[in-house]
């Protein structure tokens, strides 16, 4: 392996991989940062399983051995195949995104994650989940893992306030950003092509019509969420087949936006899944 050791706080290399925690520097650089054994290994695995996901190109890592939390890490920087420079632990931990680093950064180029129809000659995924302006990056990492968990195979975002590379993203994920397809659209075009591929579209909100338990989700269905503040926009609303809504009894009007999808997720599941819940 190519290991080349940095041993001071000022070189040139720790301030610009740093810099990648800011969307700014993400976007001049066309980079982003993956923290973690966990997340690096489907970044470099993962999408081998689904050829839908993206193509992780991984172009250097950094790592401190007094750090590592196995033994499986040398495995893993020789499979990235790329640069690697080894810190010690202290400037490591001033890099780190994390409160507690395992030794593991990777720096990857940035995937184009917006969704080409035109490449679409037929969509029979079931279901799918649709995510309009999220503006939390925990929040959408977590939905993406429940959502792998539930047999999703496509997510789209649109309008999102955030970069789906944020490094919050991929921690909260852990790493299946990388193994669940997950891509940007703008509304009116994904709700005109999940229609032509014969889609139910339910939009999931408080003032919904339909209990969601009372939904017939075993036809191709998408579930359409909205923003943690805001919600749902009246177009959204006005373009999909149903709303669906989810009871509440205490003094909350509204649940958090990833356990709101877990719930419906699941639930499709159950109707779909017959035999196994």
């Amino acid at each position: 392996m190519n290991i080349q050791e940095i041993t001071s706080f000022s070189n040139p290399k720790v301030k610009w991989v740093s810099s990648l925690k800011d969307k700014k520097f993400r976007d001049q650089e066309g980079k982003f940062f993956i923290e973690g054994f966990r997340e690096i290994s489907k970044a470099i695995f993962g999408n081998q399983k689904n050829t839908n996901c993206f193509r992780i190109q991984i172009d250097c890592l950094f790592i401190s051995p007094d750090c590592f939390l196995g033994n499986q890490e040398t495995q893993l920087i020789k499979s990235a195949n790329c640069p690697v420079y080894q810190l010690p632990k202290k400037i490591f931990e001033k890099i780190s995104y994390r409160d507690r680093p395992d030794g593991l950064i990777a720096v990857a180029k940035t995937p184009n994650p917006v969704y080409d129809w035109n490449l679409i000659k037929d969509l029979s995924f079931n279901p799918i989940l649709i995510i309009e302006g999220v503006e939390k990056p925990g929040n959408l990492g977590t939905i993406l893992r429940t959502a792998e968990g539930a047999g999703v195979k496509l997510v789209l975002v649109t309008d999102p306030k955030i970069d789906l590379f944020n490094p919050n993203v991929v921690r909260a994920s852990t790493g299946t950003l990388f193994t669940l397809p997950i891509f940007l659209s703008p509304l009116d075009e994904l709700t005109k092509n999940l229609k032509k591929f014969s889609y139910q579209i339910f939009a999931v909100t408080p003032e919904g019509r339909t209990l969601y338990t009372s939904a017939n989700l075993c036809e191709k269905s998408a579930f359409l969420f909205g923003s943690e503040q805001y919600g749902l926009s009246a177009e959204a609303k006005k373009t999909s087949h149903d709303t669906l809504f989810l009871p509440m009894f205490g003094e909350a009007d509204s649940l958090n936006l990833a356990m709101s999808c877990g719930i419906v997720l699941y639930e499709s599941l159950r109707q779909n899944k017959k035999g196994i819940i």
